[in-house]
């Protein structure tokens, strides 16, 4: 550990991206065949750096070609998208077009321009998510221009950001052969601003990166704030001291500034407890620790963002020299894409003001402002907050409510790298390259090691998401409201959110606005399950069929609480389906379908779509033969269930009529016996015989010689003799009287 805090902090700036992120070629035969090659065959990227690409300084106007800041136009599908600072740069070259549709340019005289293609091999852009903006540029005079995506270009500045990293570690990397570009696998991590985490752009960003190794996206303030808390490189300053034999890491101005606040707070909290305590005569309760709340705020010249989030659970050098706080929650997020974007300073910072007011109402004041990104950009963004905060000072003075904003609060710079160096240290824990050790207890009671993120990083959106349907065949004017369902400020990443569609509600809203002029959709929820309902069954078979195809369903986005909705991807239709039976190009309707949206802290949005097949004849059929099974189920069932019922009330009414028959056999062949009246025997003997009831009568009849008859034959023989019986007793009582009559004679 002590070599460790010896070495000090690792993550270092290497280099800066030439010319401000711009793309400069030299306008010759070489540049054209190494860029030519490079776009054909999607390698070359050392080809192109060594040939082609060239500094701004070294040649003059007319021999070389500049591609203006490339990432700009990542992922846009049309030129209406651009932000009002991309207009601004790339206003001498867009085309020039007098309809609203911004088409190819045909202008082939301009070494560069701006043009829509179509990546599905279409000869004019469709308006759908193939649709790329994309530069034209000629490298030699002699040849046909060539097109070139911006990720295109943007890959290769990337790899110029490997290659410099690659030189400056040289001597601790194994030899390899010259041509090999070795450093196109190194992993990359980008900070993306708030006002570019969009799905179009992320993506395009993805594709940009390439290499064996993904990308690592992390949000751009995020990046400066633990940029801001790193402790300062021993390269720099003489960050590592040693008093008492034991080494010590300099802090930085912001952590030391929230320690000592932190420090002074709880003190604070835990006297005012103390106190409270004796008072009432009870033990005082630990206050909760205090959270400083910060306030990043960052401007470059494209857009602004400010950041309000909370520090806590400080580390101590010794548990991770890199990360002097273990988790970092993002309050909320405010950006603008601007050509001018230190005039949207006051505006963004009023609203950061009533979302932190409205999400942690109980919070004190920020502990500080921290800026970042060029020097003298940081100059001037911090005399605006400070003349915005002297203003909230005056408005607050004499009111009960205020919540503490004002001059008073600190504002403290960074250094200009402070975006790369927090970058480099989020990468490497991603990676597991910075990382606490914990103790954990396992199931057999033992303690083990185990690694976790040095710090925990709650994000929230920096964009919201929306959702569109059309049940009228993409009718422009029958789109319904953009219904939110990731806002502004939620918790990312968030999700799976699910969206059902069934033919029946299609049906429901197309049948419904027939009969209401200017209406797109049902909007009472009780009405589309009642007019839904109605769909059901082989009577609207054919108007599900429709309906469903008519569907449509488009994902919309957008980074500003008050900005325009940005169409992500092509309008879907989740109901129709290509059928393997079918000639291409002919749909089939579904009877349902599920969406699931996904969205990530830098904007990128995952769809799925899941639906079993099933046509809307073919899903009739189904419920109907499922019907048919359930109910045929149910009777089954019933005559499973109620046979057996039947089957033991009867068996046990033949053991108790044939338990009766030996007990009454007994009574009439064996009288006064141990048998007689002896019941359990009977049943025993049932019981025994059972299924073999004639076997036990032959035996019975064979030992006592008499035949074994039922209980009630029994009671018909018994009545049979006592006739006879009295039959004899008047016999005799006429004889009597016969002698009597004959002695009297």
């Amino acid at each position: 550990m002590a070599a460790k805090l010896e070495e000090g902090v690792k993550a270092k700036y290497v280099t800066n991206l030439s010319n401000n992120g711009d793309l400069t070629f030299g306008i010759n035969e070489k540049s054209y065949k190494a860029v030519k090659k490079y776009l054909t065959k999607g390698e070359g990227h050392g080809l192109v750096l060594d040939d082609a690409m060239i500094d701004a300084t070294d040649k003059k106007d007319g021999e070389m070609l500049t591609i203006p800041r490339p990432h700009l136009l990542m992922g846009k599908r049309s030129l209406t998208e651009l932000s009002p600072a991309s207009e601004s740069i790339f206003k001498s070259i867009l085309p020039q077009s007098n309809g609203s549709s911004l088409a190819i340019d045909v202008n082939t005289s301009s070494p560069l321009s701006l043009t829509t293609i179509s990546l599905d091999g279409n000869a004019e852009p469709n308006g759908d998510d193939f649709d790329r903006v994309a530069f034209q540029m000629r490298l030699n005079p002699k040849k046909k221009a060539m097109t070139i995506l911006p990720e295109e270009a943007v890959s290769l500045l990337i790899a110029q950001c490997r290659r410099s990293v690659h030189e400056a570690h040289a001597e601790s990397i194994e030899e390899v052969e010259e041509d090999e570009e070795i450093y196109m696998e190194y992993p990359p991590s980008f900070a993306i601003p708030g006002w570019a985490a969009m799905d179009s752009t992320v993506e395009a960003l993805i594709d940009a990166a390439k290499g064996a190794c993904g990308p690592s996206l992390h949000q751009r303030s995020i990046a400066a704030c633990v940029g801001a808390v790193l402790p300062p490189s021993r390269a720099t300053t003489n960050s590592v001291s040693f008093e008492g034999g034991k080494t010590k890491i300099a802090s930085s101005k912001l952590t030391a500034l929230l320690i000592s606040t932190m420090q002074r707070k709880d003190a604070e909290a835990s006297k005012e407890a103390t106190k409270e305590a004796a008072l009432n005569k009870t033990d005082p309760v630990e206050p909760d620790p205090f959270v400083p709340l910060v306030i990043l705020a960052g401007v470059t010249s494209d857009g602004i963002e400010l950041t309000a989030l909370q520090l806590s659970k400080p580390q101590g050098v010794e548990q991770e020299l890199h990360c002097p706080f273990g988790n970092i929650s993002v309050i909320s997020s405010v950006c603008y894409s601007h050509n001018d974007p230190l005039t949207l300073v006051d505006k963004a910072l009023d609203e950061l003001r009533d979302q932190v007011g409205v999400t942690i109402p109980e919070s004190e004041e920020p502990t500080a402002i921290v800026t970042y990104g060029s020097i003298a950009m940081q100059v001037k963004l911090a005399t605006k907050l400070k003349a915005k905060l002297e203003t909230y000072g005056k408005a607050g003075q004499g009111n009960d409510d205020w919540d503490g904003w004002d001059q008073d609060i600190s504002i403290v710079s960074t250094k200009e790298d402070c975006v790369s160096t927090g970058l480099a240290v989020l990468a490497a824990s991603v990676h597991g390259r910075v990382h606490l050790v914990v103790s954990v207890k396992g199931t057999d009671g033992k303690n083990r090691s185990k690694a976790k993120l040095a710090v925990a990083v709650q994000d929230v959106a920096t964009s919201a998401v929306a959702v569109s349907f059309n049940y009228f065949g993409g009718d422009e004017k029958m789109w319904t409201e953009p219904k939110v369902i990731f806002d502004f400020d939620r918790r990312a990443p968030a999700g799976p959110y699910q969206i059902e569609f069934t033919a029946a509600e299609c049906a429901a809203h197309v049948k419904y606005c027939a009969r209401n002029d200017g209406c797109r959709n049902i909007e009472d929820e009780g009405t589309l399950i009642e007019q839904a309902n109605n769909m059901k069954g082989f009577g609207g078979i054919p108007d599900r069929e429709a309906a469903a195809l008519q569907l449509r369903f488009k994902v919309l986005q957008k980074t500003e609480r008050k900005g325009d909705w940005i169409r992500c991807g092509d309008v879907l239709k989740p109901l129709s389906m290509q059928h393997s039976q079918k000639e291409e190009g002919e749909l089939v309707a579904c009877e349902s379908a599920v969406m699931e949206l996904s969205l990530n802290p830098v904007g990128l949005i995952t769809n799925t779509l899941l639906t079993n097949g099933e046509t809307i004849v073919q899903a009739n059929k189904s419920a109907r033969n499922s019907k048919l099974l359930r109910w045929a189920g149910i009777i089954g069932s019933i005559a499973f269930i109620g046979g057996f019922l039947i089957k033991s009330y009867v068996e046990e009414k033949i053991f108790e009529r044939d338990t009766q028959r030996v007990m009454a056999f007994y009574k009439h062949a064996a009288p006064n016996s141990f048998h007689d009246g002896d019941e359990r025997q009977a049943r025993y003997l049932v019981w025994k015989y059972k299924g073999k009831k004639d076997a036990l009568w032959r035996r019975l009849e064979a030992k006592y010689g008499q035949p074994v008859r039922h209980a009630w034959e029994w009671e018909d023989e018994d009545e049979k003799k006592g006739d006879e019986e009295e039959d004899a007793d008047d016999l005799d009582g006429e004889e009597n009287r016969e002698a009597e009559t004959e002695e009297e004679l």
